[in-house]
């Protein structure tokens, strides 16, 4: 249990780093909360600073949960059962609420969205770039229109439908791709973690959900 509280803490300590404040002041030196939609988070980084820049925010962002995680489960939770699994889970879900929520920077942090693709690329990386396909199709289809569909639109549909996604390819599919990446067969613990996360995402942005779907300024959410 000791272990797992440390684990934890230092999952939410990684996540509360954050690359696009420390990018924008290396390359531009200006904060990235004084630009574009003030956002300290990849996409406003791209919008910028530069897409290659908000690209590298992007991938740091999601490595601040792979790299917790990866080190607890070959140290600390390197056993295959459902508890194993949803404490890595939940260390996932501490990295994306230190995003969020980060300790460094007075608990102004940006929206989580790369963190939680870190942690579904870690947990379920087949579902995780169907539901990436999926939910871009979508968003090109209805939402073209509204402009910035790609870097807006495609994350909250992605946020949405990843655990309804894991569910029913779970509950219909068993497949071993290569070792240890399998299409469904998870542990009841992965599934349940991406409702969670999920769940936190919508409830920490629904603001910013609500400001979409009435058409208000992205500025001033």
């Amino acid at each position: 249990m000791i272990k797992t509280v440390l684990a934890l803490v230092a999952a939410y300590l990684f996540g509360s780093l954050n690359f696009a404040i420390i990018i924008t002041r290396l390359v531009r030196g200006e904060d990235i909360r004084n630009l574009g939609n003030k956002n300290p988070g990849a996409s406003n980084t791209g919008r910028s600073v530069g897409r290659g820049w908000g690209m590298l925010v992007l991938i740091l962002d999601a490595l601040k949960a792979v790299i917790p995680m990866t080190v607890a489960r070959i140290w600390i939770f390197n056993g295959g059962s459902a508890f194993d699994y949803g404490a890595l889970y939940l260390m996932g879900i501490t990295a994306v609420a230190g995003h969020i929520f980060p300790l460094w920077y007075g608990f102004r942090g940006g929206g989580g969205v790369s963190t939680m693709q870190g942690v579904s690329l870690w947990f379920i990386p087949v579902e995780y770039l169907v539901t990436m396909l999926v939910s871009g199709f979508l968003a090109l289809g209805l939402f073209r229109h509204k402009g910035l569909w790609l870097t807006q639109w495609t994350p909250i549909l992605f946020i949405t439908l990843t655990p309804f996604v894991t569910l029913m390819v779970n509950l219909n599919i068993d497949l071993t791709i290569w070792k240890g990446i399998s299409l469904g067969g998870h542990p009841w613990t992965v599934v349940a973690g991406c409702f969670a996360l999920s769940l936190m995402m919508m409830g920490l942005n629904i603001r910013l959900l609500v400001a979409k779907m009435t058409g208000k300024n992205w500025e001033k959410t």
